[in-house]
This record gives C-alpha cells, structure tokens and sequence, in this order.
C-alpha cells in the first residue's frame, strides 16, 4: 500500500558534487516509502546538471550563491509557496540551515553529521567514529523515526542515450582493450597522488596490460592532468587521452560507465564510478575512513596507509601540516598497479 503521509518532500544539499551523488541512496529509499509524493530536491545551481535526469525527482531546484543574503531570502519566499510537508537538510550549514526553519514545511528533518566527532579525531586523535557509518547511511539517520534505514546498494546517477552515445563515440575501436580511466585532480592539494606516479602506472598499464588511458577531470583539473599527459608522451605512450574539462558531468558518467577501471584520488569521480556501478581503486591520503567518504559500492577497493597522523585534515590542505606527505609519498605506483592488475582480472 502506498505510504500517503506526504505529497510534497524538499531534499537539501548545497555541495560537493560527491557529497550530492552519495544523497541518492537516500533519495532512493525516500521514493519507494513515499511513491505518490513529489520530491524536489535543492542544491547549487553548478551541480544541479548531476540530478538532471533523475526519475525520482519532480524538479531540482539550482540556488546560485553569488545572489547573496537576499537571494537566498528570495528563494525561500519561493519554497514557502510550495507548502512542503517534508523539508530533509542533508548539509547542516548556515544556507541550509535557514532554508530549513523559514521553509515553513509540516515537518524538519536533518542527518546526524557527527561535526564533533571528527573534529576530536582531526585535532586530539579521539576516534569515536571505528565504527560509523559512511556518509551514505549516515544521511538516512535523518529519517530513522520513519522506518527508512540503507538498503546497502549504491548510489545512482542517471543520463542520457545522448550521452552514451558520445561516450561509445569516444571508445570507438579500443573496446577490445581494457579501458581505464585515471583522475588525478582532487580539490585539495594533500589529496592528490603525485602527478608522476599517476603517470608512471599508466605507462604499465599501457605497456604491461595494453589498457587504453583515458584521463578525466574537471576544469579545475586540467593543469595536474596536463601533466600526467605529458609525462604519458614522454615515457613512448602517445595513445593516452585527456578528456580533462572536455566533458560535462553527465557525459564523464556516462564514458565513466563504459570503463572498466577507474583510478582515482579522493574526488567526485569516484563517487560517480560507484553510481554507474564501475570498478573504482581510490587512492586516500590525508583522510580515513572514519570521516564517512570511502566510495560506496562493493566494486570499490581503496589503497591507504596506516599511519598515526591520518587523518590530518576534513576534506584536505593545501600541504602536508607535518611537512613529510608520507600518506601520499609512501603509496608507491607498484602498490596501485599490483591492485590495479588483480581487479581488472577479476
């Protein structure tokens, strides 16, 4: 029987394009406990091109921060219009915040972000998070009073015969290969595994396994992935192509979803690999599992090390606080292609 409880449901969250991608499994269990309801769902408008085709949204709403307090004033006159009988804030920041008490919805509800807890791990090395849950099943304790707990499956995204069809137009003739992408852009600099060691284990790749290279990333991505390229040519391997801010968000997916591997740092192309259900080898320095963003999907594996100093950072630094990097430095591209080579055969 179907859940009637409400008929209009506003999700919240503003940013990052991952953190938005790791909403879906909740949005997921929200649509099948109340499928007569329409759901919006309210984020950044620069993200707002990742919920596009969702089947399970009636309209996602684009909030562009540069209007300022006014505009975010505006908005919310907007949203008080819609009556929402469900508000769910999945950010919990000073934007999201007020959308959520001036909204003027029957109902409130937000996640438990556990903000302390990370904080005391960051600073003093008290981990009360050995056992939390990811961040994925950590936004569903918004919703605990109604029953709605994770189902364990992945988050979605959803795009376009458009997009496929550019992604097989990409591929073309290599799909006889194995075809992995590696992304050694992230948004913080502590993030990301040298550019050089990206491109040494593509040249093996390349050479040991007659993979076919693809490099991808935002725009923001583009001089670290300028890099790997060059350093690719360098070492003999011409073959190697970088789509780095070539492509939009649905079309990275959807080439992303033709892979058969994907290497990457801590970055939202993780999190969409996991969405089209492609094998994903992440790379984590600077943080740990205990912050809740490991990529969400059992066709995932993650290198790391053990080290007393991690994490040193919430979503990474502009350089090592300790001045070694020994998180990112001691993860050697054998480590990488040795995983890399076992999950392809597999």
């Amino acid at each position: 029987m179907a859940n009637n409880l409400f008929q209009k449901i506003l999700i919240i969250r503003m940013s990052a394009l991952g953190d938005i991608i790791l909403t879906t499994p909740l949005l997921r269990a929200v649509a099948e406990e109340f499928p007569e309801a329409e759901i919006d769902f309210l984020t950044k408008k620069q993200f707002a091109e990742v919920l596009k085709y969702h089947p399970r949204l009636s309209r996602v709403l684009g909030f562009e921060p540069e209007q300022g307090f006014f505009g975010l004033l505006k908005l919310i006159g907007k949203l008080r219009v819609e009556k929402y009988d469900l508000v769910i804030d999945l950010h919990i920041n000073p934007r999201s915040i007020l959308v959520r008490y001036l909204s003027g919805a029957r109902l409130q509800r937000r996640y438990f972000k556990r903000s302390l807890e990370r904080r005391l791990l960051k600073w003093f090395r008290l981990n009360f998070l050995k056992n939390s849950q990811p961040v994925a099943e950590r936004y569903f304790t918004a919703l605990e009073d109604f029953g709605i707990f994770p189902d364990g499956r992945s988050p979605e995204i959803y795009f376009s015969e458009r997009e496929s069809e550019k992604a097989r137009r990409i591929i073309g003739e290599r799909a006889d290969q194995p075809l992995v992408g590696l992304a050694p852009g992230a948004s913080r600099y502590t993030k990301r595994w040298p550019a050089d060691r990206f491109a040494q284990l593509g040249e093996w790749l390349a050479q040991r396994l007659n993979a076919q290279i693809f490099i991808l990333g935002g725009e923001q991505d583009v001089g670290v992935s300028n890099q790997v390229r060059e350093m690719l040519t360098g070492k003999g391997i011409k073959s190697a192509l970088d789509l780095t801010g070539e492509l939009n968000i649905l079309e990275t997916s959807a080439l992303i979803n033709e892979l058969d591997l994907i290497i990457s740092n801590d970055t939202a192309l993780m999190h969409i690999a996991t969405a089209v259900d492609t094998p994903v080898l992440a790379i984590f320095g600077p943080t740990s599992r205990e912050l809740g963003f490991f990529p969400y999907s059992p066709k995932a594996q993650v290198i790391e090390l053990d080290l007393k100093c991690r994490p040193c950072s919430l979503h990474g630094d502009k350089k090592c606080p300790k001045g070694h990097f020994e998180c990112m430095l001691g993860i050697s591209p054998e480590m990488v292609f040795e995983k890399a080579q076992k999950m392809l055969s597999q």
